[in-house]
């Protein structure tokens, strides 16, 4: 059965390492213990060596031992690294005038008097240096400001902060959050940006050249369009300000509001469609993996560079290099080894919803969604009775179009129990109509994507009336999605307000959650046991014990 042998040993890693991740930030140690956790460290790795070639039960459990003990407090030292103030925290307001880098900038609203993104400091006043490294939030006022870009770094006056969000901001609670998972303490409000210090460098500065005419590209033809054309821009650049209030507030109900996010969905049919294009032009397969993985990589660059794009590379490339040095590699494999390597270079990601969620969803498709469609694949035999050699091709439509809706199906419905916990702890929502909006949804916006890299392609070709073509294409699917997401977000039963009774419950639910599919995964889904049915029993558990509604 497809996903019932697969192996990750990473996992051995990857676990405890999460679990180093966790443990220092709710209990961070003062800066001269981390020399001697690093020295104890050492010394399991040591020990974990002497025992990799001896033979024998207690050698191979010490070794397995000394190997998640290093993991785990590896973990507990690289979020002190990264995040090296963890027991320290301004305790109140102060006026400064600092020198930030952008990292992010938020796209304007223009109906908002700010400007806001997230930077470091790099340079301060004599008497504030220990500010310096630090990561923050910054709000300034536009029409007092020098207008900032990515990578830019720009001198600032503003009043510094402990984090709080304004209740005025849209989704406060869930934006503080976001920002506390960034590791971000401080956040600099009622700024102006004084002057620009250093523009963005050359490529920081080609990719936004880049962006404004992939935009041209996508806009023409669609003047008389405005809403299709923003939720276009959306999909294609997660141009995510383009979209209305309504709008963002229907999609985010239904459960379907990730498709506006350069993330898994658009940065997967991205790289199926280059591969596509490579292989019609008949390129050697090493090097249409290789210029696949540039070209995706130069995308996500363009379209913003944001943490799930490059999280979603991430796990394309190491499933591509698996393939590309022909190791005996796996999905699973694959995402573990995505997963530790995107911790390694950021451990405070661990605490990001979009990295719980994107890894859950992705780790139980892959360990659960095969079996599942093909077992209720399996189940559906229309005309049993009949040899197959007398359907007719009305009945094998008929079963082809079945089994790719149970297949769909099958996705969604396992996307729907993964998600389920983070979405709830922390977006105060609950979405079982999520399970039929993005059964519809989905599909459309990947006719969409792929309407709109074809536009791209015959735009950067030169050839407009391509463009014309798809835009106008992509502008009728998007019309019927925004129809059907406004209208069908009013129905009883799509959306419920609902939260954990407490916050632990959220990590603690997802976790158990994962924990049974990769304990129905190792028993291969055993009818026997019925282990197809232990992650809805497991999720009905957790709603009814354990979140409110309302």
């Amino acid at each position: 059965m497809p996903g019932s042998s697969l192996r990750a040993p990473v996992l051995w890693l990857l676990v405890p390492f999460m679990a180093g991740i966790a443990l220092a930030d709710r209990r961070p140690a003062h800066g001269y213990l981390i020399p001697i956790l690093a020295l104890i460290a050492a010394g399991l790795g040591w020990l974990g060596w002497r025992l990799a070639d001896r033979s024998g039960t207690l050698a191979k459990t010490g070794w397995s031992i000394a190997v998640m003990g290093v993991a785990a407090l590896s973990g507990y030292i690289a979020l002190h690294i990264r995040s090296p103030r963890l027991d320290k925290t301004l305790t109140a307001p102060r006026e400064v005038v600092v020198v930030i880098e952008t990292e992010q900038l938020f796209p304007p609203s223009p109906t908002r008097k700010t400007l806001s993104g997230l930077g470091r400091i790099i340079g301060t006043e004599s008497h504030l240096n220990e500010l310096a490294g630090q990561r923050i939030y910054f709000s300034a006022i536009k029409r007092l400001s020098v207008k900032p870009a990515r990578s830019g770094r720009y001198q600032v006056r503003g009043v510094l902060q402990p984090l709080v969000v304004s209740p005025e901001t849209e989704n406060a609670a869930g934006f503080q959050r976001y920002l506390e998972s960034a590791g971000i303490q401080l956040t600099l409000t009622r700024a102006q940006i004084l002057r620009e210090v250093r523009p963005p460098g050359w490529f920081r500065q080609l990719c936004s050249q880049f962006e404004n005419h992939l935009e041209t590209i996508l806009r023409q033809g669609s003047e008389r369009q405005p809403a299709a054309t923003s939720l276009y821009l959306g999909m294609l650049l997660g141009e995510k300000a383009a979209l209305s209030a309504e709008q963002q507030n229907a999609f985010m109900r239904s459960g379907t509001f990730h498709i506006f996010c350069i993330a898994g969905l658009h940065v997967g049919v991205i790289a199926t469609a280059i591969v596509a294009m490579l292989q019609l032009l008949r390129v050697p397969r090493r090097a249409a993996i290789i210029g696949g993985l540039l070209v995706l990589w130069f995308y996500v660059q363009v379209t913003g560079a944001n943490i799930p794009a490059e999280r979603a590379f991430l796990m394309i490339a190491f499933l591509s290099g698996s393939r590309l040095f022909r190791l005996p590699g796996n999905s699973l494999a694959a995402l573990a080894a995505a997963a530790l390597f995107t911790l390694c270079l950021e451990p405070r990601q661990l605490f990001s919803a979009g990295f719980q969620m994107s890894y859950a969803v992705v780790g139980s498709l892959v360990v659960m969604c095969a079996p599942l469609a093909q077992r209720w694949q399996e189940a559906w035999r229309p005309w049993r009775d009949l040899p197959e050699a007398a359907w007719g091709w009305r009945r094998h439509g008929v079963v082809w179009l079945g089994r790719g809706l149970l297949a769909a199906g099958a996705t969604t419905w396992v996307a729907l129990l993964a998600s389920t916990p983070s979405s709830i702890g922390n977006f105060g929502l609950f979405s079982p109509g999520g399970l039929l909006a993005n059964l519809i949804i989905v599909p459309m916006a990947m006719l969409v994507i792929v309407a709109g890299f074809t536009s791209l392609i015959g735009g950067l070709c030169g050839l407009t009336g391509i463009s014309l073509i798809f835009n106008h294409a992509a502008a009728l699917v998007i019309t019927a999605m925004d129809w059907l997401m406004v209208h069908g977000t009013d129905l009883p039963g799509v959306c419920y307000q609902a939260h954990f009774i407490s916050p632990w419950m959220a990590p603690v639910a997802l976790t158990a959650l994962v924990g049974v599919m990769l304990l129905g995964a190792s028993l291969r889904w055993s009818k026997r046991w019925g282990a197809t049915l232990w992650p809805p029993l497991a999720l009905t558990l957790i709603l009814f014990f354990g979140v409110k509604f309302g």
